[in-house]
């Protein structure tokens, strides 16, 4: 049943960037994230706040400090540099680009704890750093606009990890489906000027395809999958985090099955040697 579990989330997780995609026949991207957003944040404060009003306190004045520093890393700038690569680069090679965030993880996790890489984290950052760049080469019909797209999402997960970081070692003692709740929501909020100073004209077709893109990222990727990772890192942290190896390859190739982007050597290499370097790099904790 883990398994299944584990599989599930892999899959969902995996899907949100061709969802994405898919939507944009539809919806300008910075407009679905923001509809995305609004509508998660409404269902997480009735359930934590409204269901179970009485299991979880409301954030105390000094914990919105920390509050305000996760949403704007982990929702408003993320999410930015997200959407701008959902512009200009393929679904496959964001998939494989985002598979990055242990890697900045783990450096940014070294220098504010003084700690020295070790040798196998240097050789899976090189051999993931390889694979990104094989994996490029079918998008550099148009450099600028891959460079582009993957620098802003670079810098999206930067601060996706910083955080990470952050939330590590700030003292929130909040639930985290609390914190969870009220990143999204103050987040959202601030993601909404980012919206507004967009020069991309924004559009919006309310028909069938717009409807099923906004709930599939709302209930089975932000919802589902959310809950199932919690799940599955209280069972077992270390075997919860194998399931994230899983997410570039599925992303790729999901991308390849329902996108109908190109399927590359360049591509199935550089997966291939993402998903490697990921697993060298994590190997200490691993086998802890």
């Amino acid at each position: 049943m883990d398994f299944l579990k584990g599989l599930i989330f892999a899959i969902l997780w995996a899907s949100a960037t061709v969802a994405t995609k898919i939507g944009l026949h539809s919806v300008e991207p910075f407009l679905l994230t923001a509809i995305r957003f609004a509508v998660v944040s409404i269902l997480l404060l009735l359930y934590v706040h409204g269901y179970k009003g009485r299991q979880y306190a409301f954030p105390r004045t000094k914990d919105f400090r920390g509050l305000v520093l996760l949403g704007v890393l982990n929702i408003t700038v993320y999410m930015t540099g997200y959407i701008i690569a959902i512009k200009h680069v393929s679904a496959g090679l964001i998939s494989l680009v985002s598979a990055t965030n242990p890697l900045i993880l783990i450096l940014l996790s070294a220098a504010v704890s003084g700690r020295k890489l070790k040798w196998y984290e240097y050789t899976g950052m090189v051999i993931s750093l390889s694979g990104l760049c094989l994996a490029a080469v079918p998008n550099l019909s148009d450099p600028h606009a891959t460079f582009t797209g993957i620098a802003a999402l670079v810098a999206g997960i930067v601060a996706l990890s910083a955080g990470s970081v952050y939330y590590s070692r700030c003292g929130l003692t909040l639930p985290k489906i609390v914190v969870n709740t009220w990143q999204i929501t103050i987040g959202g909020l601030l993601f909404i000027p980012i919206v507004l100073l967009d020069p991309t004209p924004h559009y919006l077709i309310p028909d069938t395809r717009f409807f099923l893109t906004l709930g599939w990222l709302v209930l089975p990727v932000s919802i589902v999958a959310s809950g199932l990772w919690l799940f599955l890192v209280h069972k077992d942290a270390v075997r919860a985090g194998m399931w994230l190896f899983l997410t570039p390859a599925l992303g790729y190739f999901l991308a390849v099955l329902i996108l109908h982007e190109k399927l590359t050597w360049f591509g199935i290499c550089g997966a291939v040697l993402v998903v490697t370097g990921l697993m060298i790099a994590r190997k200490r904790k691993q086998l802890a």
